[in-house]
């Protein structure tokens, strides 16, 4: 009886502590990208993405402002209708383009403390850090 007692308040303890992933950031979060897998961050520009009213992003790709919309659904997440202003900034032109396509290309994401992990098909394409 006692291990079925601390079976079940381990199981409500650990469900407790995992929130879908609409509900960890959908709620005006603001974050920073801080990993790249397979691409190099420009170290003299910042990309963030900010998350607004449930389902709306914006933020900055290195130089350019962008905007779009958001869907969650668990962890399952996408973002559509991307644009942004069109400046062109020689050093960070390249990481621009990327970085707009790998947003276009999520289909999920995990929260961990205060990283937000962006993924295709289980794969981490970009990792952001919570922005104070």
């Amino acid at each position: 009886m006692k291990n079925i007692c601390f079976a079940f308040a381990l199981i409500i303890g650990l469900t407790s502590c995992t929130k879908d992933l609409d509900m960890a950031i959908k709620t005006n979060s603001k974050w920073v990208l801080t990993e790249w897998p397979g691409k190099t961050i420009p170290t003299n520009a910042q990309a963030t993405l900010n998350i607004n009213d449930g389902n709306k992003i914006g933020g900055k790709s290195f130089c350019n402002s962008y905007g779009g919309n958001a869907s969650f659904n668990g962890n399952a997440l996408q973002f559509s209708q991307i644009f942004g202003t069109k400046m062109y900034c020689t050093e960070v032109a390249d990481a621009e383009v990327k970085f707009i396509a790998d947003l276009g290309a999520v289909n999920a994401g995990k929260v961990n403390g205060v990283k937000l992990s962006l993924m295709k098909d289980g794969l981490v394409l970009m990792v952001f850090s919570k922005a104070n």
